[in-house]
């Protein structure tokens, strides 16, 4: 067999090569796009970086939490960590290498700080499209939106200001330390009166969002901003960025963000600021639905109270009044009959009992403290006995003894269902018995059922009825609570059924 041999050529060739090959690869980790360092495996001190981790290494935020911190040096070896600083965030992944004569830790690490915050981003505008779906108060749901929007963005401080004409008429929703003073719309104005060209006013006008940094600082530097300066010379943000409120093709207001130095905001920024500003006016815009709703049921309510009084107790008070006027002529007689005096007395007696019943009845129904007190079933078997006594009508109460800790809110609107549909049994139904039944069977899990059955005459729901209201209420308030009303009508009865889905959801301290 032949045997090749190498001489000194040939070896000086091989190192020729393995230097080229060491510089090649020299050249590939200077130019990567993610930052590789190779540290001491002790102390974390770095003894060589390419140029994108010497661009890291340099922000300060990274040197507090990398070096001082020693946070490399910790990262456990092949595991992927994302290490937080400051408003960067860093992937890392650490491998600790045995030379024959040294150990040396190699660190890669790429900025995820963009990637992390589209990610809160989402989150954020996640949970205010949430807040606006469950929860009933505005201020709560502008709340959460400055809460979501200010972690999410990294900003220092965030509020909403509505606006009419060119007057800021109020603030709410606010995240941070600024402004810190319960006056802060008034002082605005008074910035506005001294010709200060506010941009929240600006944005208002112009109907786009606008950046502008070192803003607070031009406020401190404009003595027509004089109103602001005590608060303003205190705080820590520098620039702002305003986005307008729009429904409906209608501004009502601002967005307004402040942004520490160094942490000013782009351009990228503003379509999820835009995105939350449009979420804000919708929530505003159902609050305003919400109100008008309210209005139109309690303008409701008071004609079917007027209704109820003339049907009723003014008719009973007219026929006690004349009753009384004829016992009064019998006992002006020269030789009054009191048997037939007795007999009067009695229907006067009668009389106030059956109107006293009624006004109980309507009291309960403006204000019905057991609801409150005992909760939605025992207000319900009240309401009950309270129509009994002045109808002559027998219902049938079906429910948990316990109470099932519903919010304020929810119980007053099954309340007022419930209430709705025994006074249309009561006016239109003709019937001899009502069965009224609430449940969270266990197999429905987190839902609420509500069913009130009679035994009447029934009618045709299919055919529109101009000036009753009823139905149309009804199914509001099941609507307003997410849920769906069915209602089945024969001529033998009537069978009204509410489905309110996430019944758990809805109850104290848990309403989301």
């Amino acid at each position: 067999m032949e045997t090749s041999t190498f001489d000194n050529r040939d070896v000086a060739k091989i190192r020729t090569a393995s230097d080229l090959a060491k510089d090649a690869l020299a050249a590939l980790a200077e130019s990567a796009p993610e930052g590789i360092a190779i540290l001491h495996p002790d102390d974390a001190s770095v003894r060589w970086a390419n140029a994108e981790a010497a661009r890291l290494l340099t922000i300060p935020e990274v040197q507090h939490v990398l070096i001082a911190g020693r946070a490399l040096a910790e990262l456990r070896d092949d595991e992927v960590a994302v290490v937080a600083a400051g408003f960067v965030e860093l992937e890392c992944l650490s491998t600790l290498i045995d030379l024959e004569h040294d150990s040396l830790r190699v660190v890669r690490f790429r900025d995820v700080s963009a990637e992390s915050r589209r990610d809160r981003e989402l989150r954020a505008f996640s949970n205010t499209s949430a807040s606006i779906a469950f929860s009933c108060s505005l201020t709560e749901v502008l709340d959460r939106m400055a809460e979501e929007v200010k972690l999410a963005s990294g900003m220092f401080s965030c509020t909403f200001l509505f606006i009419e004409g060119h007057t800021v008429v109020r603030q709410a929703g606010k995240s941070g330390l600024y402004p810190a003073v319960e006056d802060y719309t008034q002082r605005l104005n008074a910035c506005t009166a001294l010709g200060a060209p506010l941009i929240a006013l600006d944005a208002y006008d112009q109907r786009a969002p606008i950046i502008v940094e070192q803003w607070r600082e031009r406020t401190l530097a404009d003595p027509r901003f004089a109103p602001i300066h005590d608060i303003n010379v205190e705080a820590q943000w520098s620039a702002i960025a305003v986005v307008p409120l729009i429904v409906r093709d209608e501004i009502i207001g601002v967005f307004n963000g402040f942004y520490l130095p160094g942490h000013e905001p782009r351009l990228r920024d503003l379509p999820f600021l835009t995105a939350i500003a449009d979420q804000a006016a919708v929530a505003v815009d159902n609050a305003r639905l919400l109100e008008a709703l309210e209005a139109k049921a309690a303008l409701e309510e008071r004609h079917r109270l007027a209704r109820e009084l003339h049907d009723s107790v003014s008719q009973a008070l007219f026929s006690l009044t004349m009753q009384a006027r004829a016992v009064e002529l019998i006992a002006r007689q020269d030789e009054p009959d009191l048997e037939s005096v007795g007999v009067g007395l009695a229907d006067i007696r009668e009389l106030t009992a059956g109107a006293l019943a009624e006004m109980r009845a309507l009291i309960f129904q403006l204000r019905p403290a057991a609801l409150h007190e005992e909760g939605l079933v025992s207000a319900i078997r009240k309401h009950a006995a309270a129509i009994t006594a002045s109808q002559r009508l027998a219902i049938e109460v079906i429910g948990p003894e316990e109470g099932l800790g519903l919010a304020e809110n929810v119980e007053r609107e099954i309340f007022r269902l419930v209430q709705e549909a025994l006074n249309n049994v009561v006016k239109h139904a003709d019937a001899r018995h009502v069965k009224v039944r609430i449940a969270i069977p266990p197999d429905a899990g987190r839902d609420l059922y509500v069913e009130v059955c009679d035994d009447g005459n029934g009618f045709d729901p299919s055919i529109e009825r101009p000036g009753h209201l009823g139905l149309t209420s009804m199914r509001e308030r099941v609507e307003a609570l997410h849920g769906r009303l069915e209602l089945h009508s024969t001529a033998t009865g009537t069978v009204l059924h509410a489905h309110i889905p996430h019944v758990i959801d809805l109850r104290e301290g848990q309403a989301t």
